[in-house]
């Protein structure tokens, strides 16, 4: 299966201008969207907004979020973090219009800051996103890239082991993985947040999204009060909003099932 994203970007990195709608809404997809904490999908609300209209929209969360802890909320790590987060998570999708959020419970931090067995969580994480992924079959997965969108360990970690769980099985080959990143002008826009970046040349798809879309991923991004302060999130919508360019980009990682004898 093939999600048909409004733009491609050609090998010259100049966009494909045509106004043909390529995407085909009577061809409903199962779209998955893997993220290491609640909040994370934020990165890429909108292109979840747009497409939850006319498919299936899940979204997988790894970790538990127990980390998360901020000032402003005064949320002691532990228990009620994570059931505060998960409410926030299930505000987020609703707000999306993607299904409830799917949460794997791994310890927040992977084995970071002598926080559970390292080796052990990334075995109960390939089990359960094969478990997952089988349960629910999905067409499209999308997911961090190397660069772990702000460079956070667990952000990298999922991504590898999502790609790495994709790659290894043959049962596998119908589905599209896309790895989401940021150009250098969307990185710059947030210089406090250590956004990594790619190569505009290196994102092959690029999506549009309208006005509908951005104010419900505006909607999603204010449930994670735990996370933001009021001022934090105010500033963040605003800044978002005089961004008219309203294209979230992706790389598709391409896998072919033909053995070749030589480079």
């Amino acid at each position: 299966m093939n999600l048909s994203f409004i733009l491609l970007m050609s090998c010259t990195g100049k966009e494909n201008t045509s106004t043909e709608e390529p995407y085909n809404s009577s061809s409903k997809e199962t779209i998955v969207v893997v993220v290491a904490h609640p909040d994370d999908e934020t990165a890429i609300g909108p292109v979840m907004a747009k497409y939850s209209k006319d498919n299936d929209v899940y979204l997988i969360i790894v970790t538990d979020g127990s980390y998360g802890v901020t000032d402003h909320a005064g949320i002691p790590e532990g228990d009620d973090l994570i059931k505060i987060r998960n409410i926030e998570a299930a505000c987020s999708c609703e707000a999306l219009g993607a299904h409830p959020p799917i949460h794997l419970g791994l310890i927040d931090g992977l084995g970071f800051y002598a926080r559970g067995n390292f080796y052990e969580q990334m075995s109960t994480m390939k089990d359960k996103l094969h478990e997952q992924f089988k349960k629910l079959q999905p067409t499209i997965v999308l997911t961090f890239g190397p660069d772990g969108d702000t460079g956070h360990h667990d952000h990298r970690l999922v991504g590898n082991m999502t790609t790495e769980v994709l790659l290894s099985s043959a049962d596998y080959k119908e589905i599209d993985l896309y790895h989401y990143g940021w150009t250098k002008d969307q990185s710059d826009k947030f210089p406090d947040w250590n956004l990594g970046f790619v190569a505009k040349e290196y994102l092959d798809t690029a999506i549009s999204f309208d006005e509908e879309d951005e104010q419900r991923a505006f909607a999603s991004i204010r449930c994670h009060k735990s996370q933001y302060p009021q001022e934090e999130l105010d500033a963040w919508v605003e800044l978002e909003s005089r961004d008219d360019s309203n294209i979230l980009y992706f790389r598709k990682a391409v896998r072919s099932m033909e053995r070749r004898t030589a480079f």
